[in-house]
């Protein structure tokens, strides 16, 4: 009994040390298109093999996919990614166990490669809501504007910084424009 507990110890942590070895250099470096893991059990004799994940990449070593899947083997999370020429990404869908769309996000960047707008979208392609950024001169977020579905200001965010471009205090507005909270940073150096 001991010694079947020490082999899945030193089981466990050889798997786990393997998956972080996995990391978006060695994808790139050995041109890996997906990965597979799968989970076999042994009970009274009986072998049982379901699948726990999948992953599949692009060629720059980019997460395309994603599933993982519960104890049976039935999918229990599945999303899949679009990432610009830059690698950033660009759209997240969110699957349900059905293979239908249940979310879609939808990012912009601009020349700089800042993200300035985030849209969230339902399973049937309606705008939830959308989050919009804006930038100072250094390249520091400045402003976080949350908008409904009809362009409504639901909340404002406002980012300020020291002269060091570290950020000192994060201000939330509601619609109106009433202060909802106040974040500050504090840094020792």
């Amino acid at each position: 009994m001991k010694s079947n507990l020490i082999l899945t110890v030193i089981g466990i942590f050889f798997f786990v040390n393997v998956a972080n070895a996995q990391s978006k250099k060695d994808i790139r470096k050995h041109k890996i298109k997906s990965v597979k893991v799968s989970l076999t059990t042994y009970k009274d004799g009986t072998e049982n093999t379901v699948p726990e994940s999948f992953e599949k990449y692009d060629s720059n070593g980019q997460l395309l996919e994603i599933i993982d899947y519960d104890k049976e083997g039935k999918v229990k999370m599945h999303e899949a990614y679009v990432n610009n020429k830059n690698g950033d990404r660009t759209e997240e869908i969110i699957y349900g166990s059905d293979g239908k769309v249940k979310k879609k996000k939808v990012i912009k960047y601009n020349s700089t490669g800042d993200k300035v707008e985030e849209s969230r979208y339902d399973g049937s392609g309606n705008l939830i809501e959308k989050e919009v950024y804006t930038y100072n001169a250094n390249g520091d977020r400045t402003t976080e504007v949350t908008l409904d579905n009809k362009n409504n200001v639901v909340k404002k965010d406002y980012l300020l910084y020291d002269n060091k471009g570290m950020r000192i205090e994060r201000r939330t507005m509601d619609g109106k424009g009433n202060l909802l909270e106040v974040k500050k940073y504090v840094y020792e150096y």
